[in-house]
């Protein structure tokens, strides 16, 4: 029956991460899959979900299933975190559904604005990008279009691309937008690059598909949802991939959601029934635990103060770790390149400029891993690793 099943395309961050696990070697140095590790290169739990779990232990909820589109607290919390409290008064225009991490809920949105949409037409994607954008897609129904993003010579946006993409895409077409540290550049648009783009694809009548799986770790909680909160100011309507995995520390446990902005309250109310239906037939129900640890802190003021002041943590360590790579590769070994990359961005993740042969050998002979892009994972460095990382890199690229 299965005799002409093919196998699926190659995964190459699957490949990679089989790979590092594997290595036993003491040198091993891992700067490829985009989790937050700390100083020990280790998983990172926050304090305040370990509060969460005390408390959570306590309460001891069982294990019911929570209803088909989630938990209402939690998602009344998810949404202000997104669209700012100040907004609460215009959510009866959002639909808000649980899903199975920002991955679920891009694929959800996919599948929901092909079935939805009058004329389903084009998804437009700036490239480089997050891998799973086009096959998701292109599962989906969808047809892909591709478009410059990033300018790698200035280490920035190649924001004049992205404009004439947005010029002369067809009208209703669908443009995902990743609001901060995009994946795997780490190279945002400017405030006022948001706002020339927000009002060229309002004129253009085209259509946004935010994902944002990094919020806290770019600039702060308000400046990295600066973009959705500008588009829905302006009444845009859009769809929002929102991911806990990241800022909660909560990557196995897959809590997400997906929001969609609509234009009334009734048109709210059937979107989220239609959802409601995609979700039973798909998965029933997202997991529990991780959205419940996220109501406990989102629904306490100290705790969410707390969550604030260490995702600060955080992101001082990133942007340390970036400053210090950069200076020993810049100021103390005189790197031969542009590396304006390291500091330029911000997030997990930058591009370094290296080749894939390159890359290639600092797996093979310095068991330092990264794809064959060059992106590798900041929060990967820390003290004990950091000047072998840019010894070993100045020896790579001195060699060839």
């Amino acid at each position: 029956m299965f005799e002409n099943v093919q196998p699926g395309p190659v995964d190459p961050m699957f490949l990679l991460k089989k790979a590092a696990d594997a290595d036993t070697s003491k040198l091993k140095v891992d700067l490829g899959v985009g989790i937050y590790r700390n100083e020990h290169g280790l998983y990172h739990e926050l304090k305040c979900i370990q509060q969460a779990k005390t408390i959570l232990q306590q309460q001891n909820p069982g294990h019911d299933y929570e209803l088909t589109v989630g938990n209402g607290e939690f998602l009344s919390n998810a949404a202000a975190v997104v669209f700012g409290k100040k907004a609460l008064g215009a959510f009866a225009q959002v639909t808000s559904v649980q899903t199975i991490s920002g991955t679920g809920a891009n694929h959800l949105a996919a599948v929901f604005l092909q079935r939805s949409m009058t004329s389903p037409s084009r998804v437009f994607v700036g490239t480089p990008t997050w891998g799973n954008y086009e096959p998701l897609c292109r599962l989906a129904g969808f047809e892909i279009v591709k478009y410059k993003y990033y300018d790698q010579e200035n280490a920035r946006v190649d924001f004049t691309s992205v404009l004439e993409a947005v010029e002369n895409a067809p009208e209703e077409s669908i443009f995902i937008l990743q609001a901060c540290c995009q994946n795997p550049t780490g190279a945002d648009l400017t405030r006022e690059q948001w706002e020339q783009l927000a009002a060229t694809m309002k004129r253009r009548g085209l259509f946004p598909f935010f994902d944002i799986a990094y919020q806290g770790l770019g600039v702060s909680l308000d400046d990295d949802a600066y973009a959705i909160r500008l588009f829905f100011k302006i009444g845009f309507e859009m769809v929002v991939c929102q991911s806990f995995s990241k800022n909660f520390g909560l990557y196995g446990e897959r809590c997400g959601v997906l929001h969609v902005v609509s234009k009334d309250s009734t048109t709210a109310a059937n979107i989220q029934d239609q959802l409601r239906c995609l979700i039973r037939w798909e998965f029933s129900s997202s997991p529990a635990f991780g959205s419940r640890l996220v109501t406990i802190i989102l629904s306490d003021a100290e705790m969410t103060d707390q969550w604030i002041h260490e995702l600060h943590f955080m992101r001082a360590r990133l942007n340390k770790n970036r400053q210090k790579l950069y200076d020993l590769m810049v100021k103390s070994q005189k790197t031969s390149g542009g590396w304006r990359s390291i500091t330029n961005t911000s997030g997990l993740f930058c591009f370094l400029p290296i080749t894939a042969a390159q890359c290639a050998i600092l797996r093979s002979d310095y068991h330092i891993y990264l794809p064959d892009s060059g992106r590798i994972n900041v929060a990967g460095l820390n003290n004990s690793n950091v000047d072998y990382v840019a010894s070993a890199i100045d020896a790579v690229v001195r060699d060839s």
